[in-house]
């Protein structure tokens, strides 16, 4: 009975204490729940958005909200998002200040969001936001949507001569595109001076052996040309490296080592690019006369069995790889290169000299078959001459002198 008396006490005693505990707990957090409800902040105000005239740079400027003013215990802070110039994702960024700056795709609307937030001895550390404002700055409306360029690209050929080409949309009788471009460094935008116009429109720009960094933004904007019929403006913003194409690789050579493999080498193509950037592919021929991938390479050296392939044929090419750049075009197919062929084609020379030491052999024998007569001959007259003073010793009446 004793037992069952104290066993009721013990869980009385111990549904108290809970019951307190819990208490305590749910006041702490119905405190720290009314303090954050009690402090909000507003969205920031006056929001600005400028063109730079740079082709994709805009600068965004704000004010603080007036209901900061109060709040001497936390200074505002700003996140602004954005979506990212030729990607899907959003950027997001927090900061102190009041502006800005950031690239941005100015051929379609821009839109940024903006907040206020937070945080310090005012909120006890907790973080308080505002709700998003957005703004919206407009692409141009000039011209007809149909007016734009279409299937716009750009190769940047062995990292020196940049081409970009497109094709027309539907233009007017007094019509044609311009291309402009800028990237940081240059004191103002500039004008393609070479464009690619077979039937008079302009369709593709060469830029030549212009100098652009790598790794750095280049801003494109192709439109009409002033003073004629007005065209909806295409902007375009790429980094070179991620656009270059290089040559094929160079100095192939061939040779079969002890154990009949065969040892495939190259050189990169003549760059600026270092060798470690690049990355190679080598094709050989199968029993159908097709090309097969063998390997996809960082190394310029590359060794196969024969008895991997029917023909011991094989080229290469390159690209740069995702360690140097984020894109980039495959080379042009390097020659063809057969075990089976010479090493060296046959030159004409070679001809002359075989001819010329077969002539001259041919001499050295006739000459010595000349010289062989005319000392046989010599040596039968002295025979002769011998002879008869032979006879004259032996028969001196028979002397034809007397």
């Amino acid at each position: 009975m004793w037992n069952l008396k104290h066993l009721s006490l013990y869980n009385v005693s111990r549904a108290c204490l809970q019951w307190i505990t819990g208490f305590v707990i749910y006041s702490n957090l119905y405190v720290q729940c009314t303090s954050s409800v009690y402090l909000t902040v507003d969205p920031p105000t006056n929001i600005q958005v400028k063109d730079l005239g740079t082709l994709g740079i805009l600068e965004v400027t704000w004010q603080p909200p007036a209901s900061t003013n109060n709040t001497s215990e936390c200074s505002p802070r700003y996140e602004l998002t954005h979506q990212v110039v030729n990607e899907e994702r959003w950027k997001s960024v927090r900061m102190k200040h009041l502006t800005y700056r950031g690239t941005f795709d100015l051929g379609k609307n821009v839109v940024l969001k903006m907040r206020t937030y937070l945080k310090g001895p005012c909120t006890e550390e907790n973080e308080v936001l505002s709700e998003w404002v957005e703004v919206i700055y407009p692409e141009s409306s000039q011209g007809s949507l149909e007016s734009k360029v279409k299937s716009f690209q750009c190769i940047n050929f062995n990292f020196v001569n940049l081409r970009c080409e497109w094709e027309a949309g539907d233009l007017g009788r007094n019509s044609n595109y311009e291309l402009e471009y800028w990237q940081e460094g240059m004191s103002q935008i500039k004008s393609c001076k070479k464009y690619m116009a077979p039937n008079g429109i302009n369709i593709g720009c060469d830029f030549g052996r212009e100098k652009f960094e790598l790794f750095s933004d280049l801003f494109i904007r192709v439109t009409g040309v002033p003073g004629m019929d007005p065209i909806r403006p295409s902007y375009f913003i790429f980094q070179l490296q991620n656009i270059g194409k290089p040559a094929a690789p160079e100095n192939l050579t061939m040779t079969m080592d002890a154990s009949d493999d065969i040892i495939f080498e190259w050189k990169k193509p003549n760059s600026k690019i270092p060798a470690h950037c690049f990355q190679y592919e080598i094709q050989s021929k199968n029993p159908m006369k097709m090309w097969q991938t063998l390997s996809t390479q960082r190394e310029n050296r590359f060794s196969f069995n024969t008895s991997e392939t029917s023909e011991p044929c094989i080229r290469v090419r390159g690209k740069i790889n995702i360690y140097c750049a984020a894109e980039g075009y495959w080379s042009e197919w390097s020659e063809e290169m057969c075990l089976s062929e010479p090493s060296f084609e046959f030159d004409l020379k070679w001809l002359y000299c075989v001819v010329a030491a077969i002539i001259i052999l041919m001499g050295f024998c006739v000459a010595t078959i000349m010289y062989t007569v005319i000392k046989r001959r010599q040596w039968s007259k002295k025979l002769q001459y011998e002879a008869r003073e032979l006879v004259y010793d032996i028969h001196p009446v028979q002397n034809p002198k007397c």
